[in-house]
């Protein structure tokens, strides 16, 4: 076993009430002689889940599961959803045995994604005495937050002698400001004779501040705009103003190989819309199927220089790093969900040119590419026209997404709109390209039972 490999595997019987407390009372008397220290901190934390009346059917994620004391304790008040996470493979073999579980899953809690598990899993995580730097190093709060549902809470234990409460202390602070989490509660606990024994912990997890544009609304005057810029009967006063911001060497740059502009196309829109809503140059942006960075070049001419590059050849994208233009290089061929390493809600904008093709990208990674979004926040993309009449799975790309709409996690802002010379193709025939502008809605799930908290920006 090493701190790389991921097993899961599901527990497929449960256990009658009269089992789990007969479970329970065993595994009390065996920690009470060999570790009294670590039963007095489980027993805090199952108290402590109980007081609070947290829904039966939570969701929750037992940490350095070690004996599975803690998930019997919790069974007794009615919790049953429990996965157990640990990277002692020989200590999972064992609670499997007993079956206090849904899943286990051997994985080290080393890092940001070390647990391989989706953001905004589960409704409650609980660990006892788990968090120190011989164990869960402090500074790893970070992933649990992550996987962790909004108004979802984080009950743990610390010892009171441990050099680690200082510093766990401190990121706990610092998430504070982000807006990334509050803490509820920091108490003391003691054993029979009043002697501190540890610190215990309740964390609430935050949605986090929301992007400063996310109330403004767009004009229909921005539309309008975008379609001004890409078709060929355009007011031509309106397109000299528009590239009056461009550099003296304008010209040049719009001269590519195949007199391919789609990426100038999708660059235009997304400074139209930075001015339409006075977006910040420090926004986060992503260009999906980045290539050698067409794309990215002219976004970091305008200041921006927050952008992040994910394509599915290393090729290209070690053409791009030479040339400096992103701060991350993603290596990821985009599919379903999950399939691009990025955390939920990470980008204001994502720009996309020439992605959606046949064999690339196909309209079906949308929900995807949609979750890399922060809410609020804008995908932009074109892509060449006609696939819908030589390609089935584009066939339809209107219809999906017409469908993302109608189930709110997305608005169509413009498109599609159809423009003129895209590209060339052999025998000089110059084919014409599409544009689409969605916004992702603010919908995401949050934690069973927890009041939706409203953020300051």
């Amino acid at each position: 076993h090493t701190r790389s490999t991921r097993k899961k595997f599901r527990m497929p019987t449960s256990m009658t009430a009269d089992q789990v407390a007969s479970q329970l009372r065993t595994l009390k008397l065996d920690l009470k002689e060999k570790r009294p220290d670590l039963l007095l901190g489980t027993e805090k934390v199952s108290k402590e889940v109980h007081k609070l009346e947290l829904p039966v059917h939570s969701e929750i994620l037992d940490v350095g599961a070690g004996t599975g004391v803690l998930s019997a304790s919790l069974q007794t008040h009615g919790y049953t959803n429990i996965d157990a996470l640990d990277e002692d493979l020989s200590a999972l073999t064992q609670l499997s045995a007993l079956r206090l579980y849904r899943n286990l899953i051997c994985r080290g809690l080393t890092g940001l994604n070390s647990t391989g598990l989706r953001e905004d899993t589960y409704d409650v995580i609980v660990t006892s005495c788990g968090i120190s730097s011989h164990s869960i190093n402090p500074t790893n709060i970070t992933e649990l937050l992550r996987i962790l549902k909004p108004g979802g809470f984080l009950f743990f234990t610390m010892y009171s002698t441990s050099v680690d409460v200082g510093l766990f202390d401190v990121n706990l602070s610092a998430f504070e400001k982000e807006g990334k989490c509050e803490v509820i509660r920091k108490e003391r606990f003691l054993d029979s004779g009043a002697i501190p024994v540890g610190d215990f912990y309740i964390v609430r997890s935050l949605p986090g501040h929301l992007p400063s544009y996310l109330n403004k609304p767009v004009s229909k005057a921005l539309e309008e705009a975008v379609t001004d810029i890409l078709v060929d009967t355009s007011d031509p006063a309106t397109r000299e103003k528009f590239y009056d911001s461009w550099s003296e060497k304008y010209e040049e740059d719009l001269v590519v190989i195949g007199h391919y502009t789609g990426h100038m196309k999708c660059v235009e829109a997304f400074l139209k819309l930075v001015n339409e809503l006075n977006l910040s140059h420090t926004i986060q942006i992503i260009d999906i199927a980045a290539g050698t960075g067409l794309l990215g070049a002219e976004v970091l001419k305008h200041g921006f220089e927050n952008i992040d590059a994910v394509d599915s050849s290393l090729g290209m994208l070690a053409q791009a790093r030479k040339q400096g233009i992103y701060k991350n290089y993603i290596h990821a061929t985009i599919d379903k969900l999950g399939s691009m390493p990025v955390n939920n809600d990470t980008y204001d904008v994502i720009l996309m040119s020439n992605g959606f093709a046949p064999g690339q990208i196909y309209p079906s990674s949308l929900p995807e590419i949609l979750r890399a979004l922060r809410p609020g926040g804008y995908l932009l993309w074109t892509m060449k026209d006609g696939y819908q009449t030589t390609s089935q799975r584009f066939a339809m790309m209107d219809q999906y997404i017409a469908d993302l709409v109608r189930q709110g996690s997305t608005s169509l802002v413009v498109g599609p709109v159809v423009f003129q010379k895209y590209m060339q193709e052999p025998g000089d025939k110059m084919v014409p390209g599409r544009f689409y502008m969605l916004r992702k809605n603010m919908e995401r799930e949050w934690a069973t039972g927890s009041p939706k908290l409203t953020r300051k920006n």
